[in-house]
């Protein structure tokens, strides 16, 4: 065995185990996310991390054959189907019917037939199991699963699989994502806005909706026009009512572009790379999006894959994350598609009744917050895809994929995107929406006790508010001269008490 796998050294007394070994017994260059060994030597705990290496205990050795280890890496790693999906392309037929038919009622043995036939769309020569127990096919206390399985009578599986053979996402079910689960975030906007008057609340959703407006696009590194940024919103507003479908993404990419002189509205009709390019305009590609063939089939597959989502109630929050960053995966768009992307979180929330009619969530104000973890989730993902797809230059310095890709771009571990996603939602539950209904509220307040001891038109009154409130509860010498010269210093005095009171959480006085 090798002293190196991925030009990774292995550990002292450590041999390779589970996919590691498959992938370098089948002489397979793919994209591995946990390197996984097995110590000769018992340790304190049946596994232990030592540098990139996840070590397991020398009682869980198993024999060199490709069937021993791949019931290893189904029992003791993450399941990664476009993984499993090439090592079971690997195994002669001949084989693998050999050591199924040894006992096709183990767990293992069904697992490893109903993938084999759920990944490569074909039949092995196996009789249907009799009638007996069914058991699952994903272990539900280490996985997000399907509420309601689809049985699978030949195998004796409940297939509680999240997805399709076409596309389907792992989630490793946290315990962050388990308390975020529990924690009934929807409960929590209810009673946040049940305090307030509905008027507020409107006032403070459209706050919020410009607001995420002006982040998504701020997040791509644009500064578009005002009327850009308010049109935009309105397409956000609108969110959850269109059904998903390739012409609502057409309509949306054509309400997106301002300009669209110089691109395609809709499908991209070549291929794209997020990256850059050197002086000879030659591409330096970070990730190349699906082939522009293969987008119409890996749309359809999505569609499908979120209405099975819905259908089958999975957490809207979860539903959100496995629909938006698939989307953006697959790139199917010429540009935009990372706007889209985070509408598509506003979409499937309001579609699934996650917050009130009206109110949109600020996701993108807090992305922006975070964008260099946002930014390393994505590429999380993406960049081990690279070593998978073979490309050459073309002429105008784009890219021309040479080999097929389209299954990376159909399964997917998003276990990460998901935490990162409720962890924004539970910011803008816990922080956003709670300041900007206080803010407005305090807002209100304070104009209602200056405008009942001063006449001055309304607009006067709310511009003094706000200067006063950007500099930190006193009004500048330079705006008082300019706009405000014929107010007392007593009276001045007075406002800036009266917005002190109402703003303390604000100011440190």
């Amino acid at each position: 065995m090798p002293l190196a796998f991925k030009n990774i050294l292995l550990p002292t007394s450590c041999k390779l185990i589970g996919y590691s070994w498959l992938l370098h017994n089948f002489k397979l260059n793919m994209p591995l996310r946990e390197l996984c060994c097995v110590s000769q030597k018992r340790l304190a705990s049946q596994k232990t991390k030592k540098g990139e290496w996840t070590l397991f205990d020398a009682q869980l050795s198993v024999d060199d054959t490709p069937y021993a280890h791949l019931e290893f890496a189904l029992k003791h790693e993450t399941v990664d189907l476009l993984l499993l999906k090439y090592i079971l392309k690997s195994f002669s037929k001949e084989y693998l019917l050999k050591n199924i038919q040894l006992n096709p009622k183990r767990i293992p043995s069904k697992k490893i037939w109903f993938f084999y036939e759920f990944l490569l769309n074909e039949n092995l020569p196996l009789p249907d199991l009799p009638v007996g127990k069914y058991d699952d096919l994903l272990d539900k206390k280490k996985y997000i699963v399907k509420n309601h399985p689809l049985k699978s009578k030949r195998h004796k599986l409940n297939n509680n699989l999240l997805g399709t053979a076409n596309i389907c996402p792992i989630i490793i079910k946290t315990k962050k994502l388990q308390e975020f689960i529990d924690a009934d975030f929807s409960s929590d906007i209810s009673r946040a806005i049940g305090k307030v008057s509905k008027s507020l609340v409107r006032r403070a959703a459209s706050f919020l909706l410009l607001s995420d407006s002006k982040a998504s696009f701020e997040i791509e590194g644009e500064r578009p026009t005002k009327n850009r940024v308010e049109n935009w919103g309105k397409v956000i507003n609108e969110a959850g009512k269109t059904p998903l479908s390739i012409n609502e993404i057409e309509r949306l990419h054509a309400m997106l572009l301002e300009d669209s002189r110089f691109m395609k509205i809709g499908l991209r009709e070549d291929e794209v790379f997020l990256g850059d390019r050197d002086r000879e305009n030659y591409p330096l590609p970070e990730f190349i999006g699906a082939k522009s063939e293969d987008l119409k089939n890996l749309l359809q597959d999505w569609i499908e894959l979120d209405t099975l989502l819905s259908n089958d109630g999975t957490d809207p929050i979860l539903h959100a994350v496995i629909i938006a960053f698939s989307f953006v995966y697959i790139h199917p768009l010429e540009d935009g598609n990372g706007r889209i992307h985070r509408y598509l979180i506003h979409h499937i929330l309001a579609q699934r009744d996650f917050y009130p009619k009206g109110m949109i969530f600020p996701i993108s104000n807090v992305i922006l917050d975070e964008i260099e973890r946002y930014k390393n989730v994505l590429v999380s993902h993406t960049a081990p895809l690279m070593s998978q797809i073979e490309w050459e230059a073309t002429p105008s310095g784009n890219v021309k994929v040479l080999n097929k890709t389209e299954d990376l771009y159909k399964f997917f571990n998003c276990t990460k995107s998901c935490e990162f996603i409720y962890e924004s939602v539970q910011k803008t539950i816990n922080e956003t929406l709670p300041n900007e209904l206080h803010y407005l509220n305090s807002f209100d307040k304070t104009y209602e006790e200056v405008s009942a001891f001063i006449e001055m038109p309304d607009n006067k009154i709310k511009s003094l508010i706000t200067f006063i409130l950007q500099n930190d509860g006193k009004i500048s010498k330079n705006k008082r001269e300019k706009y405000y010269k014929k107010l007392t210093q007593v009276e001045i005095n007075n406002i800036e008490s009266i917005i002190r009171e109402h703003f303390s959480y604000n100011f440190n006085f």
